[in-house]
């Protein structure tokens, strides 16, 4: 069952809710618990004894660790030594289930994975680590453990979140509310909108030029890169629309996975706003004890004594920028392409960071305003083009696809080509389409000035509020992608 199906917001997300309210409130959990694991065992069967495996040895690595904490003789050091190996195999085990899914096949070694393997193992390591780092308590219930680790609508796509963050308020039982039903299904509306009015639609053009580019002019190919980019964007904030928005209507706060991205000022900005939640998890637990390593540190002094502090200051930080795309590249999957996708925007962020401080002071010497209109239209081009080629890489099957692909835009660009060309659209999907894109660019300006859609529209006379939902529901039923001509288009993002 995916989020973006009529029926999981019809059918069975009601069910759900009834359950939920017709339950006790003490054991309202149990209710959510069992819902977890039916959707899971719907999407994946018997797969899910990992999910189970994988909850187990989380729990005892926390038990376990906190025992030490509380009952060792061993003091300081010896303690760290202590925690810092327990801590290592629970990670070991749990990391090593990711591995054998995701990454054996590289050796010809094809296993299905769990659905969700991904998100939720690096929601166990980030619970482990704090329990360590004594941010976080060693959870004695297992139940409340077990919701935070598999809540039926992070699940498939996350966002990733911390225990902290959610586990509590799973477990209280809150009653369901008519404000957070009200404004959760309107949050699951606006996803399906850009889920079905926008990505579906440009899917069979992104299909048809990454399958076939060899029969395209580069303007036709330059297209369904664009497509894709706006395709993956309005699918993947769409479904995360739809799962902040389930979770919203059980009084629970996902962390926001998007920011209006496409107006960030650079790639650095970029990725602060495009799946923020795996980006602070990376810096939380990969960029910081990269950067604070013994190893790292002692490097840092030599080429100090080398070099002078100018240089020794970007060691750390460029060490652990490394990792921490090394790991973005490998965490997408077991391919080339998402290897080079990290080491792309490892080698972009990298420039940006040692041009940062003489770009500036050229700019304040030149008295050009770096706020103004030429420059921030200039930003958005540059980002544009930064953004799109990495998309390219991300969504061709080989990195050799990828700059052939590339070439050809590059080489073989004849606009007149494009409208001879085969994508697959007709005139209404590309209206269709168009007319949702300039919607949600519109919504986005709104949202980037702290503008609160939602609320405005709340405050609107009953008439006119109902007008806008009606408007958005009849445009999600009438004009969405589906039925008849039109292939089911998985979720992108449950892939990784």
């Amino acid at each position: 069952m995916s989020y973006h199906l009529l029926t999981y917001s019809l059918l069975f997300l009601p069910a759900v809710m009834l359950m939920y309210q017709l339950t006790p409130q003490k054991i309202r959990w149990v209710t959510l618990l069992v819902t977890d694991y039916i959707f899971f065992w719907l999407i994946s069967g018997g797969l899910i004894i990992w999910m189970l495996a994988a909850t187990l040895v989380t729990y005892v690595v926390g038990r376990v660790i906190a025992y030490v904490a509380e009952n060792s003789t061993a003091k300081g050091k010896e303690l760290v030594r202590k925690k810092r190996v327990i801590l290592g195999c629970g990670v070991i085990l749990t990391l090593g289930m990711l591995v054998v899914f995701k990454y054996l096949k590289v050796f010809g070694i094809t296993f299905i994975a769990p659905i969700g393997i991904s998100y939720y193992t690096l929601q166990t390591i980030s619970y482990m680590t704090d329990v360590y780092r004594g941010t976080v308590k060693a959870e004695k219930h297992i139940g409340r453990l077990a919701l935070y680790l598999s809540f039926f609508p992070q699940i498939m796509e996350g966002p990733i979140s911390r225990f902290n963050e959610t586990a509590y308020a799973l477990f209280s039982g809150k009653e369901l509310s008519f404000h957070n039903v009200a404004f959760g299904y309107q949050r699951i509306l606006w996803g399906l909108f850009k889920k079905m009015l926008i990505a579906d639609r440009l899917a069979p053009a992104v299909i048809k030029v990454f399958s076939g580019y060899e029969n395209y002019d580069g303007s036709a190919v330059a297209v369904g890169v664009i497509f894709y980019t706006i395709q993956l964007y309005m699918e993947f904030s769409g479904c995360m629309d739809i799962i902040i928005g389930t979770g919203e209507i059980f009084g629970v706060v996902l962390p926001e996975n998007f920011r209006q991205p496409f107006f960030a000022k650079n790639a650095s900005d970029f990725w602060r706003r495009w799946h923020i939640t795996l980006g602070t998890w990376l810096k939380d637990y990969v960029f910081y004890p990269v950067s604070l390593a013994k190893p790292v540190k002692k490097v840092a002094k030599s080429v100090k004594g080398k070099f002078g502090i100018g240089v020794s200051k970007f060691v750390a930080p460029t060490a652990a920028l490394f990792c921490v795309w090394l790991s973005n590249g490998v965490w997408h999957g077991a391919g080339w392409t998402y290897i080079f996708y990290g080491m792309y925007y490892f080698v972009l962020i990298f420039i940006e960071t040692i041009t940062e401080a003489p770009v500036k002071k050229f700019m304040e010497q030149k008295n050009i305003n770096s706020e103004g209109n030429v420059c921030k239209a200039l930003r958005a081009v540059k980002l544009f083009v930064i953004v799109n080629i990495g998309e390219l890489f991300f969504r061709a099957t080989s990195v050799t696809q990828g700059f052939e692909m590339l070439g050809r835009i590059l080489g073989k660009f004849h606009i007149s080509a494009l409208f001879e060309s085969n994508l697959g659209m007709d005139v209404y999907d590309v209206v269709l389409a168009c007319l949702g894109i300039i919607i949600v660019l519109l919504v986005d300006i709104l949202h980037e000035k702290g503008v609160s859609i939602r609320e405005r529209i709340a405050s609107l006379r009953l008439p006119l509020r109902w007008g806008v939902w009606y408007a958005i529901i009849l445009s999600v039923i009438i004009l969405g992608a589906y039925g008849a001509g039109y292939t089911v288009v998985d979720m992108i993002y449950a892939a990784y």
